[in-house]
């Protein structure tokens, strides 16, 4: 299988969230929550700041270097990404967003994110 950039989960999960099918819509979510951890992931290890995280500590090392490195405001709404994901992903109820929460700032706030990353210097 090819390598994925994970920057591109934000482009389908944009395709996605502008359908009307409740699963397109979760599932757009659930990829801009992946584009945003996963890239912060890989740009953190990248530039030095991290080790690459692996297995099911990573979500959560991820949010603590977030908030650590860059400010505690990023690493929770990075939190905050995980648990509306969480919701989409395993709640086949009726979605009950909680104010200003919604598929579309899933996918705003996972591009703030990865930009805010991106932005790092080395940490060599």
């Amino acid at each position: 299988m090819p390598v994925v950039n994970p920057r591109s989960y934000l482009e389908l999960a944009t395709e996605l969230a502008g359908r009307r099918e409740s699963h397109s819509i979760r599932t757009a979510g659930g990829r801009a929550y992946y584009a945003a951890f996963l890239a912060s992931r890989d740009t953190l290890a990248a530039k030095g700041y991290t080790l690459r995280y692996a297995g099911a500590s990573a979500h959560a090392g991820v949010t603590q270097a977030l908030g650590t490195i860059l400010d505690e405001g990023v690493g929770n709404e990075e939190n905050r990404l995980r648990r509306a994901r969480n919701q989409l992903t395993y709640d086949t109820d009726q979605v009950v967003w909680p104010p200003g929460q919604s598929v579309q700032w899933m996918i705003d706030t996972a591009r703030e994110i990865i930009e805010a990353v991106t932005a790092l210097p080395e940490n060599r």
